[in-house]
């Protein structure tokens, strides 16, 4: 098992985890949220914070990919997750792996592009992944299960543990 990253005493450290767009419920009340919050002593953060990639909630993403997204929906978009990267000591890219199509799909691709390139001018070297992808957290029990055989070990922590990794920044271009 990947030890947890050690925090100095009183270092409080924020997590950004970027996720794909708001949910219908408070965040504090989905899967999604318990699963990030297991995944801060990983990164050695102490604090979480959330952004998404678009601001719009919605259901499921055959919801998100129906919705009419206006250049002001973008701009605030855009706003909140500038000020939510300038604010974090990490980056968590958690936005899923799924493809939207469509017009949304390619806003989404070009919002994704906008803050990689947001994380490198930010200067911050280091963004977290699972396994490589910016995997949704609400998929993380699934991908590390026992029945997949992907990764061993007795926990959901301990197998996320060795997923979870960071990347420079600057090569996931």
């Amino acid at each position: 098992m990947t030890a947890p990253v050690a925090v100095p005493e009183g270092d409080q450290r924020k997590l950004c985890a970027i996720l794909l767009n708001p949910p219908l419920r408070p965040a504090i009340d989905t899967i999604s949220h318990r699963n990030l919050l297991t995944a801060l002593p990983l990164t050695g953060c102490t604090e979480l914070r959330l952004a998404n990639l678009i601001d719009l909630q919605s259901k499921d993403q055959t919801q998100l990919a129906s919705l009419v997204v206006t250049e002001p929906d973008l701009e605030r978009s855009r706003q909140q997750l500038a000020a939510a990267i300038e604010g974090a000591d990490e980056i968590l890219f958690a936005w899923g792996t799924g493809r939207i199509t469509g017009s949304v799909g390619n806003l989404l691709k070009e919002q994704a592009a906008w803050v990689r390139a947001r994380v490198d001018a930010c200067g911050l070297s280091k963004v977290w992944m699972v396994a490589g992808t910016p995997r949704h957290p609400s998929r993380w029990r699934q991908f590390v299960g026992p029945e997949k055989r992907r990764v061993e070990g007795s926990s959901f922590e301990e197998r996320l543990a060795k997923v979870l990794t960071s990347y420079e920044s600057s090569t996931l271009q």
